[in-house]
């Protein structure tokens, strides 16, 4: 349901509200309310179970690389540069992440890490100093 079918349903329930006068709607919002409270549970229960997880950097501007890690079993390494560095065994671990990750439209000259469902530890390596 778009946003504008949505608003012309509340303004269109206001307007019948209130052609009906103040006793009427009083009567009439009782009817209605149990049946807006249910729907609104029920919304909540599927916004809360029901959305897979996401990871998404879209149209975003970052100063450098892009890492976009999920569902690794072992450790992650972020080596400064760009490298990444999973285990070869990189297979889903069981209730580890799910859903996608996006970067549609990001533009990077800096760091930008989207990390999810790693069954191990992750690690992101500072530059190596240039200094002798």
């Amino acid at each position: 349901m778009t946003k504008r079918v949505l608003l012309m349903l509340v303004g269109g329930i206001a307007a019948f509200l209130v052609l009906q006068g103040l006793d009427a709607a009083d009567k009439w919002s009782s009817v209605l309310s149990p049946f807006f409270t249910a729907a609104g549970f029920v919304l909540t229960l599927v916004g809360l179970f029901a959305r897979g997880s996401r990871q998404s950097a879209d149209h975003a501007v970052t100063g450098g690389s892009l890492h976009q890690v999920r569902n690794v079993t072992g450790d992650v390494v972020i080596r400064a540069g760009g490298g990444t560095v999973a285990p070869p065994t990189a297979a889903p671990a069981e209730g580890q992440g799910g859903g996608t990750q996006s970067a549609h439209g990001a533009r990077t000259a800096g760091d930008l890490h989207q990390i999810d469902g790693v069954g191990g530890s992750v690690r992101v390596e500072p530059p190596a100093s240039s200094a002798p």
